[in-house]
């Protein structure tokens, strides 16, 4: 394994001095290898190595060399937003050297002209799959894409759009960084790239089961067996690995099981002894957080202070950054959480424990199938803290030796799963057709065909779908033309909203054969939509909700059982909004619908979403009464109002909470806050007050 000096690269003396700056002194060998296979040379590469294995400093490094010698522009994808983030912050030393760093996210309905201006942009897949469709001058000047996470090509979900994007991004220079892609050869293939393949770790990795012995509780590994002596495997293992100075992640297959093992290990905490002032000062920040529900900060402040936590997408951003920091500062020692923290954040531990290797599978009531072989590696991956462990502990909960050794030959000892398209379905193909008719403005049938026949998929299937999906896009009116075709006025606002084209579909086909009808009519459609939150609804839930309907839905009630569980989920979904813009307080709404702070925000950024495409189909349609309607609750939806508040909630710093205190002492316009400003300062607070005060005189400004 070779390990480069800085100093032995042929790079310029500010570069060396940045990385340093950054504490690296050598390239590790995943680093070196890429360099040595023509990284500094704009070569195009696929880096497959292990989570942590450096390969941020791999593309910042392919990103400052290509830009140095072609100019041009760079842009940096990952498939989160959290990973957005992240990478800007790390990206943004680079402005040392002149470049301009920026980030963009969200908003889809835009081209983001602003970016002209930048040198190297981190977005996500999807943001950048949507700008395509706008076509902005700047994004013809980017001839350098790293697509970070590229593993995610074979997720359900997000793998159509990475495949989308990686189609557009090979036709220029590419730098895909991965997790271990076991088919590594067939994708660089495809790619036209080298591959740079490594299993090199910073802290290497011992992986094993836990299983129950005759008086207690055996960790087995490949080379050695450790005895743990307990009740509960899990609580066992976590405190022998805190005992002996390390932390821990806790890996469960649901929320209420990430929060019960969470509360099961809090009670056996007293056995250790830790610094109670730090984590008293970690619960008060907790009780401070201002985005998420009560009960949530006082079931995690009694947690806290025994130094655990759980995590998991119901909780808001601001606990989630509360549990993380704390974690990063080896304050908390154990998390217990849902599989989507292994993916999306990076915090290291000494010891992973995988409780689950089965899951409930959401399309089948009552199915538990094993988790992918990719999954398991993705949560491995986390053990080890770089700085401060030798090694590395991953260790699976198994109910009995056979079990452990089927574990062993499935997960430890086999690769991932090959990776493989996930354009292979309608839904996603069809979006796929519209948004390469939306980037090239006018194509030909062949050359769409030939565009499609650069995805993954077998060159059979693609000539079947490009047919079949030409044909649904001109029946349901997105595309016309016969010898090219280009989009209609309705499909290029479909596009441009980036939205599924079977939501189009649905918005279209009911709002243009319904008279208008009630808020949760409108919101029910809405998130009846192919791109429509959803959530979990037991069975006496749908029983209340079908009941509850205060007026006729646009949809009919489905006798498929699976299009039933879709169509209440969908109205769980419009009365959680409902209360949501009739100012319910958001501690009610949690507890009468069982959801996170963390899911309603998700909620209510999708419904935000979905409301501002609905009116805007209703606009194009020329539906004027269904395009009143929706525009109304898409304001509310944004701020959680009545509609006598919209005029306040304009004002930057009045969110619902203070616009209902004006509103209730007679302050109900913008105009209303400038004449106003003591008695707005008594009610907001000098400092708030003022501000507002200002915010409000600006608005008023820009408005005449």
């Amino acid at each position: 394994m070779e390990f480069t000096p800085i100093d032995k690269l042929d790079l310029n003396e500010k570069i060396i001095k940045i990385i340093k700056r950054k504490g690296i002194e050598k390239l590790n060998p995943v680093q070196t290898d890429a360099v040595n296979s023509g990284l500094l040379e704009g070569k195009r590469l696929l880096i497959t190595s292990p989570t942590g294995s450096g390969k941020t400093l791999i593309a910042e490094l392919g990103i400052i060399s290509h830009l140095l010698s072609k100019g041009g522009k760079a842009v940096y994808i990952t498939p989160l937003r959290a990973l957005t983030s992240e990478k800007y912050t790390e990206l943004k030393d680079w402005e040392e050297l002149g470049f301009k760093v920026g980030m963009t996210s969200g908003d889809y309905d835009s081209n983001d002209a602003w970016l002209k201006n930048y040198d190297i942009i981190v977005s996500t897949y999807e943001k950048i799959d949507s700008l395509w469709r706008h076509n902005p001058s700047w994004l013809n000047e980017v001839d350098y894409f790293v697509l970070d996470e590229f593993h995610y090509l074979n997720d359900e979900d997000r793998g159509p759009v990475v495949e989308s994007v990686a189609i557009r991004a090979k036709r220029k220079n590419l730098l895909a960084l991965s997790a271990t892609i076991s088919n590594y050869e067939k994708i660089a293939n495809w790619l036209n790239a080298i591959p740079v393949i490594t299993n090199w770790r910073p802290v290497p990795l011992r992986e094993g089961v836990i299983v129950e012995g005759r008086k207690s509780y055996q960790v087995m590994f490949q080379d050695e067996t450790i005895e743990i002596k307990g009740n509960d495997p899990i609580i066992a293992y976590t405190l022998y690995v805190i005992e002996h100075g390390g932390q821990v992640l806790v890996f469960r297959n649901s929320r209420k099981m990430a929060e019960s093992t969470a509360k099961k290990i809090s009670s056996s905490m007293g056995l250790l002894s830790l610094s109670d002032k730090e984590l008293l000062k970690i619960g008060e920040e907790i009780k401070d957080v201002e985005d998420a529900g009560s009960d949530e900060k006082e079931e995690l402040y009694e947690l806290a202070i025994k130094g655990v936590a759980f995590h998991h997408a119901g909780l808001s951003r601001g606990l989630r950054e509360v549990i993380e920091k704390a974690f990063r500062e080896r304050k908390i020692k154990a998390i217990v959480a849902t599989p989507t923290l292994a993916a999306g954040v990076n915090l290291p531990a000494r010891a992973v424990i995988i409780g689950d290797f089965h899951r409930y599978n959401r399309k089948i009531l009552g199915y538990q199938e094993e988790i992918p072989i990719m999954e398991y590696k993705q949560m491995a991956g986390r053990a080890g803290r770089p700085g401060f462990d030798k090694e590395g502990e991953a260790v699976i909960v198994v109910r009995n030796k056979k079990e452990a050794e089927k574990v062993f030959k499935k997960y430890i000892l086999s690769p991932p799963e090959p990776i493989e398209s996930r354009l292979g379905n309608e839904s996603a193909f069809y979006t796929f057709l519209l948004g390469i008719v939306s980037s090239e403005k006018k194509i030909s049938e062949d050359d769409l065909k030939d565009y499609s026949m650069d995805t993954l998929l077998d060159r059979e299937v693609v000539e079947n779908y490009v047919k079949r999906g030409i044909n649904w896009l001109r029946d349901n009116e997105f595309i016309a033309g016969d010898d090219e075709l280009v989009l209609t006025k309705f499909g290029k606002r479909v596009a441009d909203l980036y939205i599924n084209p079977f939501t189009a579909k649905v918005f279209k086909d009911y709002l243009t054969k319904n008279e208008k009808s009630c808020n949760i009519a409108y919101l029910h459609l809405v998130a009846y939509t192919p791109d429509g939150p959803t959530v979990s609804v037991t069975r006496s839930e749908s029983e209340e909700l079908v009941d509850e309907a205060p007026c006729p839905l646009f949809v009919e009630e489905p006798d498929d059982e699976d299009e039933f569980y879709n169509y209440v989920s969908a109205l769980k979904v419009a009365m959680i909004i409902n209360d949501w813009i009739e100012e319910v307080d958001e501690d009610v709404i949690l507890g009468r619908y069982g959801i996170g702070s963390g899911d309603l925000r998700s909620i209510v950024d999708t419904m935000d979403w979905l409301t501002y495409s609905g009116y805007n189909v209703a606009r194009v349609l020329e539906l004027t009464e269904h395009y009143d309607a929706l525009h109304t609750l898409n304001l509310r939806v944004k701020d959680g109002v009545k509609e006598e508040l919209l005029d306040l909630v304009k004002i930057q710093g009045v969110g619902r909470k203070r616009a209902r205190m004006l509103y209730n002492h007679g302050i109900k316009k913008p105009e209303d806050i400038v004449m106003n400003v003591e008695k707005v300062k008594s009610l907001l607070g000098q400092k708030i007050g003022e501000k507002v005060a200002k915010e409000a005189a600006r608005l008023i400004a820009g408005a005449t």
